[in-house]
C-alpha cells in the first residue's frame, strides 16, 4: 500500500493542524482526507471518505472518542487514539493492543504507530475484537491481548496463572495448561498487572496470580499453584507475599 487515507478527529484546531503537519513531514504515506472537530461531523466524514485510518481524540465535548465508535456496527478502519496523559487509560490501551499517542506527540512514536497501522491495513485485519477488550477494560482490567504468531490471543486476566521471565521475553501460563511466549519483558507485565492486588512479583523471574495459589511452603520457599505448578519466592519478596497471602 502506497498511500493511507486518514481522518483526524479532535475538537482543538491547533491539535488537528499540528498532527497534520507532523504527518506531512514525517509520515508521507499518510494523506489526510478530512478533519472533524466533533463526533457527529466525524461520522459523516468517515462514511463519506471510507478512510483506512482514523486519528481519534478521546476527550471531546458532548461526545467522546469511544462514543464515536459506538456509531458503527463494525469498525473497518484502523484507529490510533490521541490522548493526554492518563495512567489508567494508557494501561487499558496497552493490554488491549490498541495503539495510542500521547499529547504532545512524539515524532518517533508517531512514525511507529503509523507503520503498525499500515501493516494492519495491508493484512486486512480489523480492530473489532481488540476494541471490545478495550471497552471491557475501561472500568477495570478484565482481559489482556497478547501477540501470538501473526495475530493476538485474548485472555481473561483471571485465567493467567503466572508469568515467567525468559531474557527479553515473557512466558504466560494459563489455568488451561497453555503457555504463550511474548516479546515483552517481565517488567512490562509487572507494570500492567501488579497494581492489581491479585498479582504479585515473587521473584526476579516470576509474577503469580494470588488467586491461583493453593499452598505456600516456607521450607521450600515456593508457592504451589492450583495446577500444582511451583514458583519460587525470593527472600526480598517473601514478606510482601506473606502479608497479602495471610490477609
Amino acid at each position: 500500500m502506497e498511500k493511507i487515507n486518514a481522518i483526524i478527529v479532535d475538537d482543538e484546531l491547533n491539535a488537528r493542524e499540528n498532527l497534520q503537519y507532523l504527518l506531512g513531514e514525517f509520515c508521507k504515506q499518510v494523506t489526510i482526507v478530512a478533519q472533524a472537530s466533533n463526533v457527529d461531523d466525524a461520522v459523516v466524514a468517515i462514511n463519506k471518505h471510507k478512510p483506512h485510518l482514523v486519528f481519534l481524540d478521546i476527550e471531546m465535548p458532548r461526545k467522546n472518542g469511544f462514543q464515536l465508535l459506538e456509531e458503527f456496527s463494525e469498525i473497518n478502519f484502523q484507529i490510533i487514539f490521541v490522548t493526554a496523559y492518563d495512567a489508567y487509560a494508557i494501561k487499558a490501551f496497552e493490554v488491549s493492543a490498541i495503539d495510542y499517542l500521547l499529547k504532545p506527540i512524539d515524532i518517533s512514536r508517531l512514525k511507529e504507530s503509523v507503520i503498525k497501522a499500515q501493516k494492519s491495513i495491508e493484512n486486512s485485519s480489523v480492530p473489532n475484537e481488540k476494541l471490545s477488550v478495550l471497552k471491557e477494560n475501561k472500568k477495570g482490567l478484565k482481559k489482556i491481548a497478547i501477540p501470538y504468531k501473526t495475530d493476538y490471543v485474548i485472555l481473561n486476566v483471571e485465567d493467567v496463572l503466572c508469568i515467567e521471565a525468559d531474557r527479553m521475553y515473557s512466558v504466560l501460563y494459563t489455568v488451561k495448561n497453555k503457555k504463550y511466549l511474548v516479546a515483552k519483558k517481565l517488567s512490562y507485565y509487572e507494570g500492567v498487572l501488579c497494581d492489581d492486588i491479585n498479582f504479585i512479583r515473587l521473584h526476579r523471574s516470576w509474577i503469580v496470580n494470588l488467586n491461583k495459589v493453593n499452598r505456600y511452603s516456607k521450607r521450600d520457599k515456593e508457592v504451589i499453584l492450583e495446577t500444582e505448578f511451583k514458583v519460587p519466592i525470593s527472600k526480598s519478596n517473601k514478606e510482601n507475599f506473606e502479608t497479602l497471602f495471610y490477609s
